[in-house]
């Protein structure tokens, strides 16, 4: 589906059927190129955009426009302009507990889930300190020594060889264990398992 604004109400059967035209007025900086095609700008597309997702959608896009750079003041002065406006609330929801250090879709979804279930906020993107390097956790609760990692399949198949990958996760984790950190593992599949995820994350967390 094509989105397109303009500064007119569009009548009934004007536009091709792949096309959804808005009624609205970009303002001066709003609207940009890329590649010789005229697009909104960051900021506006983010707005635009997060009024049609659902919750979870927007909170994916506004993670992600966020750690591209998206003014976060912006999208608040503009929310707040948009009382009444149809996917609103949602949009308002999203954007206060929008974060741009969630690094990924699985990872904002996983911080999701984790709010929704009650549990303690964790810590985003904790670094450690091993005698081979720093590493990085996507969630950790220090005062535990407990860290959770979203584990997706472009991490093991797209930057280098699977076995090689593995190994090294295997490497780290043993660093990580000998200073007492438990590190629970969830793919996607887990992630939507919310009694299971659940249950897994009680155990963690208690120890």
């Amino acid at each position: 589906m094509i989105h397109v604004i303009i500064p007119y109400h569009a009548a009934s059967g004007s536009h091709a059927a792949d096309v959804r035209a808005h009624s609205g007025l970009l303002l001066p900086g709003q609207r940009i190129e890329i590649d010789g095609l005229p697009v909104t700008a960051l900021d506006r597309t983010v707005l635009d955009c997060a009024q049609i997702l659902n919750y979870r959608q927007g909170l994916i896009l506004l993670d992600h426009g966020l750690r591209l750079g998206c003014n976060r003041e912006w999208l608040e002065s503009a929310c707040a302009g948009l009382v009444g406006a149809r996917g609103v609330t949602a949009f308002r929801k999203a954007l206060a507990f929008a974060n741009p250090l969630s690094e990924s879709p699985g990872e904002t979804l996983t911080r999701d889930a984790i709010a929704k279930l009650g549990f303690p906020d964790p810590v985003l993107q904790l670094r450690v300190q091993t005698p081979r390097g720093a590493y990085r956790f996507d969630f950790a609760w220090p005062h535990l020594r407990a860290a959770l990692e979203v584990d997706g399949k472009a991490k093991y198949f797209d930057y280098k060889p699977t076995a090689e990958v593995i190994f090294e996760e295997r490497q780290r984790e043993e660093l990580l264990a000998e200073q007492g950190w438990r590190i629970l593992r969830i793919d996607w599949k887990g992630l939507f398992d919310e009694r299971g995820l659940k249950v897994r994350l009680l155990r963690l967390l208690r120890g």
